[in-house]
């Protein structure tokens, strides 16, 4: 009978890691100092609350449902106006899409637009994994970055999630 859970938690245990390598879990974040060379447009709602809330699920949802719809084209995106990773009871984001098209797409009941501004100095952070892993990645990679180099961070934070491709992060720079 040990053997048998022996057996299984072995298992397990590297099938837990097999599906954690699937999902990235093991790159690191490429971060690079960058000058944002054009504005970056979202539509969305802005948040202010508990990440973890009802309501903050709900908004990530509602975008998600406008993108697969098609009453909105863009990829999944949110500003931040604070540290994502200390502000899981106080998360102030803007919660939306980036979109691909500002002129011809006419916005929903009770969205916005907000701009991330060109010329701004940035870390740019990007990997090639699943969003479930990829925030922790992106934003450990700039801070080492930010550590290592002597910056300092303004707190705010663009994040995009498309659909295939990298998972990038745009980190305001001081």
């Amino acid at each position: 009978m040990n053997r048998i859970f022996l057996l299984l938690s072995l298992l397990l245990i590297v099938a837990a890691g097999v599906a954690y390598y699937m999902l990235g879990g093991l790159k690191k974040a490429d971060v690079t100092l960058e000058t944002t060379s054009q504005p970056i447009f979202l539509a969305g709602r802005y948040f202010e609350g508990p990440a973890n809330s009802e309501q903050f699920g709900d908004l990530t949802r509602q975008a998600y449902e406008l993108r697969t719809s098609g009453k909105l084209r863009g990829t999944f995106g949110n500003l931040f106006y604070n540290d994502p990773v200390k502000a899981s009871d106080d998360a102030k984001v803007f919660v939306g899409l980036i979109l691909d098209d500002t002129v011809s797409q006419q916005l929903p009941q009770g969205y916005r637009h907000r701009v991330f501004a060109a010329g701004q100095r940035v870390l740019h952070a990007r990997i090639e994994a699943s969003y479930l892993v990829a925030p922790d990645k992106l934003y450990t990679g700039v801070k080492d970055y930010a550590n290592q180099n002597n910056l300092t961070l303004q707190n705010i934070y663009l994040e995009r999630f498309p659909t295939t491709g990298p998972v990038e992060v745009w980190a305001v720079v001081k």
